[in-house]
């Protein structure tokens, strides 16, 4: 049984978000409402994976 791309790309951009959540629980920057590098690098391929995800669904009619 194969899956599909697009059930894949969700399932990689739900745990970059898990990833990213979990940055932000542990970062001392982050906890004082600064951002950090890496926050930000984790938020922006977050975005993209979610984009990219979002491409290969096809859109409601």
């Amino acid at each position: 049984m194969t899956t599909p791309d697009h059930v894949t790309s969700y399932a990689a951009a739900d745990e970059l978000y898990r990833i990213h959540l979990r940055h932000l629980d542990y970062c001392l920057v982050c906890r004082v409402s600064a951002e950090c590098g890496e926050g930000v690098r984790m938020r922006r391929a977050v975005r993209a994976a979610r984009l990219t995800a979002d491409k290969g669904q096809p859109r409601p009619t």
